[in-house]
């Protein structure tokens, strides 16, 4: 199913490159270190699924989403969503599978919860006035984390908790290889694309050394890279990354 190393395919750089992975395995910091050394657009797909206060769309709204960033010529797509896992890996030219141990995951899952509950803003006082009226509305005060964290686009500057459920997410993580992975793997034996399986930190980061951009001149098709933003084909815009945890994303490596 995938290659034992996780050296960079040999040949033309991937242009569509699919990360998978459990919760906690570090996707979000390894798409944007990763969007960063190729210059691909990233595209979370939590920030495609989530709305305010955490709604989902419909299943056909969701299919006409995923399908629509399968379109787009570039993209790295950031997120597991197992059931639409095999469009995804069909179109791409690279597949990522973070695959750490589910209990490393987990322990991750819960100290980024804990950051979480330090960095958020305390609530204000039950009889405080939230905010000034503004236009005969009360504008809503903001309980979110501090740009450090990565929260889906449209949850950032609610007062939407930043994790839906701490514990949904662990359980997740500790059953991701008996789960989500069983279906993955179907969709990873039909994958047309290389597949690269890390399975820890030191091989995410030599796997994107790999990616480190090359100090020679562009050729051929990386000269003139297609626009990352607009809408897709049927009209729906999707926006890749620009959350503010991108700038501040540190190589995983570090915390070793």
């Amino acid at each position: 199913m995938a290659s034992a190393s996780c050296e960079a395919p040999p040949g033309p750089a991937p242009r569509r490159i699919v990360v998978l992975g459990s919760p906690g395995s570090g996707k979000t910091t390894f798409c944007h270190l990763l969007a960063a050394s190729t210059g691909l657009p990233l595209y979370h797909l939590d920030d495609l699924y989530w709305s305010a206060d955490w709604s989902r769309p419909g299943e056909a709204e969701w299919a006409r989403l995923v399908h629509d960033l399968c379109a787009l010529p570039r993209w790295i797509a950031d997120g597991n969503y197992a059931g639409s896992a095999e469009p995804r890996v069909q179109a791409a030219e690279l597949v990522v599978l973070l695959d750490r141990h589910p209990l490393l995951c987990a322990a991750a899952l819960v100290r980024r919860s804990l950051r979480l509950r330090r960095s958020a803003p305390a609530p204000p006082p039950h009889d405080a006035p939230r905010a000034t009226p503004d236009g005969g509305r009360l504008r809503r005060r903001s309980t979110m984390p501090s740009a450090r964290e990565y929260v889906p686009r449209r949850l950032r500057n609610t007062d939407a908790p930043p994790v839906r459920s701490v514990t949904a997410l662990v359980r997740k993580a500790l059953l991701f290889r008996r789960r989500d992975l069983v279906i993955i793997h179907t969709a990873l034996l039909r994958a047309g694309a290389p597949v690269r399986r890390c399975r820890t930190r030191r091989q995410a980061a030599a796997l994107l050394a790999a990616f480190a951009p090359d100090p020679r001149p562009a050729t051929g098709r990386d000269r003139a890279p297609v626009p990352p933003e607009g809408p897709s084909p049927n009209g729906t815009p999707l926006l890749p990354c620009t959350c503010p945890a991108a700038a501040t994303a540190t190589p995983p490596w570090r915390s070793l």
